[in-house]
């Protein structure tokens, strides 16, 4: 008996060591596949910046047209003064449609930055959201998080503009901090009133760093989300800059 229950242990032993490699050599698949499609991603928003973007001197020139025949859910482009968030912005018909669909509509986990889809496309609103991923290589909105992480990464990335068809608009970050799923941050719809004075109140009390950039019911905020830790999410808040 003893030795049949030797034999068994160590089949049963071969057996897990088998379904060890196995779940391996799965997970590394996957982080494999995932990588590809960060790049595949990337390469893919690069060439669109290459056709679509024109810097000129210290103006910038967004070409909607060429955008449009790409899709024309392209509503804006979204830059950043100093690090690589330079993308369009897609809206939806939901927030569901783009979250894993490249701009150029081609299924990738890195997906799109996209406004809420209740949101006015040319944003004019008190308050719009915009969302992107968290991706480990920082692509997409995933440098973000440095807002948290580094010393000095506010004063390097003060400013982010937003290119529509019609104008441009700049914007001064304000606060920054982590939020739930579903926080009041999320709300829209705000007229620029008392109510509204007051959300932009709980922005300002809630945010981590004192940027000393005021904000108020007469500013049009743009707030962008992305992914953190333990299932919330990290929101960085831009009013914009009235000429």
């Amino acid at each position: 008996m003893m030795k049949k229950s030797v034999s068994v242990n160590f089949k049963i032993r071969r057996v897990s060591a088998f379904l060890g490699i196995c779940l391996i050599l799965t997970a590394f698949y996957q982080i494999t596949e995932i990588s590809k499609e960060s790049e595949r991603s990337a390469a893919s928003y690069e060439k669109l910046e290459q056709k679509a973007v024109v810097f000129q001197k210290k103006d910038v020139k967004i070409d909607f047209h060429l955008l449009h025949q790409t899709n024309e859910d392209i509503v804006a482009w979204i830059l950043f003064d100093n690090n690589k968030i330079s993308y369009p912005i897609v809206q939806g018909k939901d927030n569901e449609e783009y979250l894993y669909q490249t701009a150029d509509k081609k299924k990738n986990p890195a997906g799109s930055i996209f406004i809420d889809a209740l949101c006015s496309a040319d944003f004019t609103d008190s308050h719009t959201i915009i969302y992107g991923h968290n991706m480990k290589d920082q692509s997409m909105f995933g440098s973000l998080k440095n807002y948290n992480l580094k010393e000095d990464y506010f004063q390097e990335n003060r400013y982010f503009t937003i290119y529509t068809p019609e104008k441009t608009l700049r914007y001064e970050i304000f606060a920054w901090y982590e939020a739930a799923a579903d926080d009041d941050v999320y709300q829209i719809g705000f007229a620029a009133d008392e109510l509204f004075a007051e959300f932009v109140e709980q922005m300002l009390a809630r945010r981590v760093y004192d940027t000393n950039v005021t904000a108020g019911r007469e500013d049009r905020i743009v707030t962008l989300s992305t992914c953190s830790a333990n299932g919330k999410r990290f929101v960085v808040h831009g009013k914009w800059k009235h000429n």
